[in-house]
């Protein structure tokens, strides 16, 4: 076998799973050169993950692939839980419940097909995925990565200025870089397999069965075909020893034992006409030590894993490419300063900790044992979460918690040190709001390359916008990265209630959707913490 000369690309991404592939996508929008490879031969063929909440729809938003994720995938709007002597549904999609969003549901998408979107959408962009793959060697040197790569034929040395690890649970990436992965393993089996059903359940539903000491469910993913799933413990199950199930591989699961657990667990009246994918596997909690070693950046499963609860792990992955992916970019470019790096794990970490700690206590609930907690959880779950959910602040809640929307970075170094404006903060998710002019709403106006900076007039103008023009003009042309700016005028009243907008309001928006800095700007002293705080992230052009 051969080795071939050292190859040299701005950013090397190892794993072309989801996270992986959002990544690489945002580069090649900033013209970035950035390779891809992975160790498989192709997208997964079985799909694992298939929940993709609001934040993640989201994110495609703003790479233009939500539309089609929504027509490749089936809305869900509400968890229907199921015990021995009563229903209950969990709402997931409700205009009510958080109208702040474009796509106030989850989508049952295979993430096989997820891949397939993102693949085709990379090759759109002239980067194809080097896959066959396998990632041998990593090593930080002084201004580079070196990698060592093997392929069928022959040993590749790669020279990337910057590496992103989203090689998945097993990280060869995080292993050669000495970075522990440290948590606990449950002692539950899980179950997953992609079925054709002939059932009579409700359209646009996850149905959820709580059972003796575990969990199982049936998720639609298209006509007639559903998701099982399930995390049942062992002296329930036909399921080989867990020691035959390493920590991040999937094992064989036969049909007469998936046919058991349909018949035992999951307490519909159906026929399994064809199952195309079966597996066991084992349920872990996980966090990697750190996400950032020198210049390899570790995002999503080889970040951190958790069990399914809530089906959060994709939507996470996402969420760290997405943060990742424009500050590599404005970076590698040279229009943002090398700190601007240092931001990633401080926003991203706390967030992997909060999903994890709130996945183990609903993991916890539905599987606890003790004969107290089963009784309780077969005799009272549904006879508490409906009179709940009736309650929109407890509906509001729930589906903030599930969709991530949740999530922000106040205490950032890359937002601005101030408290904003009304209940909005520097650091908060850029809330939704339709535009006359642009159905899709205010954030269709801030994709893109860039800041983007918005002038409400507000619902009562204390200013005039044009008043602002000198220093919008010297904000567009201060960067080497433009800042685009856009004017939402007082008849826009839906945006100008969501910004809470009640009087001229400025709002500075990240490239990835959250607000770096708010202000109401009263005074020319209001409006130079703009200027302040992107002073402090951009390269000013030379005068």
């Amino acid at each position: 076998m051969t080795t071939s000369s050292p190859t040299h690309t701005d950013v090397l991404v190892i794993g072309a799973g989801p996270s992986g592939l959002i990544t690489a996508l945002q580069l090649t929008r900033y013209g970035v050169h950035v390779r891809v490879v992975d160790r498989k031969s192709g997208p997964v063929e079985q799909a694992r993950a298939t929940i993709v909440h609001a934040r993640t729809l989201e994110y495609l938003d703003r790479l233009d692939l939500a539309d089609q994720a929504m027509d490749q995938g089936v809305p869900i709007t509400g968890v229907e839980v199921r015990e021995r002597t009563g229903a209950a549904v969990l709402p997931l999609a409700d205009p009510g419940i958080e109208g702040r969003t474009r796509f106030p549901c989850a989508l049952s998408l295979k993430q096989s097909r997820t891949e397939q979107i993102l693949v085709a959408a990379l090759a759109e962009r002239g980067v194809e995925v080097e896959w066959n793959c396998t990632v041998e060697q990593v090593r930080n040197t002084e201004n580079s990565v070196q990698v060592n790569v093997a392929r069928a034929d022959r040993h590749d040395a790669i020279e990337a200025r910057r590496v992103v690890a989203s090689d998945g649970a097993g990280s060869t990436v995080r292993r050669c870089l000495g970075i522990a992965f440290d948590g606990a393993t449950y002692p539950h089996t899980g179950l997953l397999a992609d079925v054709v059903l002939d059932v009579d359940l409700a359209p646009n539903r996850l149905r959820l069965n709580l059972t003796r000491g575990g969990f199982v469910g049936i998720l639609p993913t298209g006509e007639d075909s559903y998701r099982l799933f399930g995390a049942v413990p062992p002296d329930l199950t036909r399921a080989p020893a867990q020691r035959e199930i390493s920590h991040n591989a999937y094992a064989e699961l036969s049909r007469a034992t998936l046919q058991h657990w349909f018949d035992e667990f999951f307490q519909v009246e159906g026929e399994l006409r064809e199952i195309s994918w079966a597996s066991l596997f084992q349920f872990h909690s996980r966090i990697a030590a750190q996400f950032v070693s020198g210049d390899v950046f570790l995002v999503g499963d080889a970040a951190h894993i958790h069990n399914p609860a809530g089906g959060q792990g994709l939507n996470l992955g996402v969420g760290d490419a997405m943060n990742l992916g424009w500050k590599l970019a404005l970076v590698s470019r040279g229009e943002a300063k090398e700190d601007l790096l240092t931001t990633y794990e401080p926003e991203r970490r706390p967030a992997a900790r909060t999903i994890m700690r709130n996945t183990d206590r609903g993991f916890k609930l539905e599987t606890a044992g003790s004969p107290v907690a089963m009784w309780m959880r077969m005799h009272l779950a549904t006879r508490l979460i409906s009179p709940l959910t009736r309650l929109p602040q407890v509906r509001r809640i729930l589906f903030r918690m599930m969709s991530q929307t949740w999530i922000s970075y106040r205490r950032s170094a890359a937002v601005a040190d101030h408290n904003g404006a009304g209940g909005l903060h520097p650091g908060d998710r850029a809330p939704y709001a339709p535009l006359a002019t642009a159905p899709s709403g205010v954030l269709s106006t801030t994709g893109g390359d860039g800041y983007r900076l918005l002038l409400f007039e507000g619902l009562i103008p204390t200013r005039s916008l044009g008043d602002l023009d000198t220093f919008s003009s010297e904000l567009s042309g201060r960067y080497l990265s433009p800042v685009l700016i856009r004017i939402i005028p007082q008849r826009e009243k839906a945006a100008q209630e969501a910004y809470q907008a009640h009087r001229t309001c400025l709002v500075l928006i990240r490239p990835d959707g959250h607000i770096a800095a708010i202000s109401q700007p009263d005074t020319r002293g209001d409006v130079a913490l703009f200027i302040t705080h992107l002073d402090s992230i951009l390269i000013r052009r030379p005068r």
